[in-house]
């Protein structure tokens, strides 16, 4: 408790608010089949300031770890601050946007600390490098992935194209899916998760006060 309360100190108001109080939100639509466990390996597509980050890091413990994808650079210096204050050694943090292939790409920032693929031509933009997930799954040696929490801002499509070693022996999946040109992802992505061999189920978020009727695509094995 009292390591706690010495990490709380050394936060800013982003890190307390993704580390202690968006998990409470971002667990409800993100486990709603299935939970993250002790000694897991999960993917954190998409962790902006770390709140599912941290929230899976404690529950896979020592044995497990979090691999966390955040492209923008002012998201990213937040997130490794906050790892760092948090002490936790399970988490390996890529700065770097997910997709098809590898290459330099340009993506706007949002004013709330989010960067979004879906153009709107009104915002600042950055470049940064965009990699695959069976890309960096084969760098870091890992050939089995527990869960993958992905909310990427309409990139979800291009990703799952980039992933498909990965989803061959991934077990579980929460994807928050996006309207890009006038089409929700999730019509393209049940598709192509079943062809992969999951059991899919595409549902609207109703639990929830804040999102309610986003769409969400749930594969399990």
């Amino acid at each position: 408790k009292i390591q706690e309360y010495d990490n709380i100190k050394n936060m800013n108001i982003q890190q307390i608010i993704h580390q202690y109080f968006y998990p409470f939100y971002i667990r409800r639509w993100a486990e709603r089949f299935c939970e993250v466990k002790n000694g897991q390996t999960v993917v954190d597509a998409g962790s902006y300031l770390g709140g599912f980050t941290f929230y899976a890091a404690k529950k896979v413990g020592q044995t497990g770890k979090v691999i966390a994808f955040e492209p923008d650079p002012k998201n990213f210096e937040i997130l490794k601050k906050g790892v760092k204050v948090s002490n936790l050694k399970n988490i390996i943090l890529i700065n770097k946007a997910l997709g098809n292939n590898i290459k330099e790409i340009e993506l706007e920032s949002d004013n709330h600390f989010s960067s979004i693929v879906i153009k709107t031509l009104k915002k600042p933009t950055f470049k940064v490098q965009q990699t695959t997930l069976d890309n960096e799954m084969e760098n870091l040696r890992i050939s089995k992935v527990d869960f993958i929490k992905m909310n990427i801002e309409g990139a979800e499509i291009d990703t799952i194209k980039g992933a498909k070693k990965t989803l061959l022996n991934t077990n579980h999946l929460a994807i928050s899916c996006h309207v890009v040109k006038g089409k929700n992802t999730a019509v393209i992505i049940k598709p192509m998760l079943e062809e992969s061999g999951f059991r899919v189920k595409v549902l609207k978020r109703k639990r929830l006060i804040i999102d309610m009727g986003h769409i969400d695509v749930y594969g399990s094995r």
